[in-house]
C-alpha cells in the first residue's frame, strides 16, 4: 500500500449488555489495561465512559498497526493509551484540533480523540509518528494536506447505493454491508472513478479494508470501518 495517511475508527454501543459496570470486572480489567490505565479509568469522574473510551482508543491504534505490521495480534495491554492533552494545530493534514491521546504500540504512535454521545462512543486515530520519525506522517502524504471524513449511521437509518462484486466478497454480515456503503457515500465526495472498498490478500491474510481502483490501492486514500451493536461507522482520508 502506498499512501502515507493511516487512520483507523472504532465504534462502542453503550447500549450493549455487559457494557455498563464493566469496570467492576477485575479479571477483565487487568487483562485488558496497564496499572496506570485502569487507575486512570477508575479515577474517572464516569468510569465506565473512561473504560469504553481507552478500549476503544486501543482498538483503533490496532487496526492502524495491523496495516503496517505483519500478523499483529490485539494483545491489548501492548497497545498503551496516555493521558488526555491538548492537540496540536494541525492544518498541515487537514484533521482539525482537538483534543488528541497518544496511543503507543512498539515504535508506533497513534493520535486518537472521541466523539461521546448518550448511547455510543466514536474513536478516529491517525497515524502520527513511526520509528525515528519527527514529522507527523501526513505531512509526507503524495498529495498535500490531507481531509478526513466520518460518519456514524444507526439500524434505523437508511443507506443508498449498491456494493461491487469485488466489495460484497468482503461482507461478512449485515453490519459489515452497510459499514461499506456509509463509507461509499463519504468516498463519493472525492468523486473518485472505480474506486472501491476491498480488502486485498497479502501474505499472511486478507489485509483491513482499503480504498483501490483495479486492483491496486490509491495512493493518499485510506479508510478504516467498524461497527458495534446498533450502529457502524466509517472513516475515510484523502485529498484536502
Amino acid at each position: 500500500m502506498h499512501t502515507r495517511t493511516w487512520i483507523g475508527n472504532d465504534i462502542v454501543d453503550l447500549g450493549e449488555p455487559g457494557v455498563a459496570g464493566k469496570e467492576l470486572d477485575l479479571r477483565f480489567m487487568e487483562r485488558v489495561f496497564t496499572p496506570e490505565e485502569r487507575r486512570r479509568i477508575l479515577d474517572a469522574a464516569a468510569p465506565t465512559l473512561a473504560l469504553w473510551r481507552t478500549w476503544s482508543a486501543k482498538e483503533t491504534a490496532f487496526k492502524i498497526a495491523s496495516k503496517l505490521r505483519e500478523g499483529v495480534i490485539f494483545a491489548h495491554r501492548r497497545f498503551e493509551v496516555g493521558p488526555d492533552r491538548t492537540g496540536d494545530s494541525d492544518g498541515a493534514t487537514g484533521l482539525t484540533a482537538g483534543n488528541w491521546v497518544s496511543v503507543w504500540f512498539e515504535d508506533l504512535e497513534v493520535q486518537v480523540r472521541w466523539e461521546t454521545a448518550l448511547d455510543y462512543i466514536h474513536c478516529i486515530g491517525r497515524l502520527a509518528r513511526r520509528g525515528s520519525d519527527l514529522a507527523p506522517i501526513g505531512l509526507e502524504a503524495p498529495r498535500g494536506p490531507r481531509r478526513l471524513l466520518a460518519g456514524i449511521v444507526s439500524n434505523g437509518q437508511g443507506l443508498g447505493g449498491a456494493l461491487t462484486s469485488a466489495e460484497r466478497a468482503s461482507v461478512h454480515s449485515t453490519a459489515s454491508e452497510r459499514a461499506r456503503l456509509l463509507a461509499r457515500e463519504l468516498m463519493a465526495r472525492w468523486d473518485v472513478q472505480g474506486a472501491e472498498i476491498v480488502r486485498m490478500w497479502r501474505a499472511w491474510r486478507w489485509s483491513p479494508p482499503v480504498i483501490a481502483r483495479e486492483g491496486e490501492p490509491l495512493a493518499g486514500f485510506d479508510v478504516s470501518l467498524s461497527h458495534d451493536g446498533r450502529f457502524v461507522a466509517a472513516a475515510l482520508v484523502g485529498p484536502a
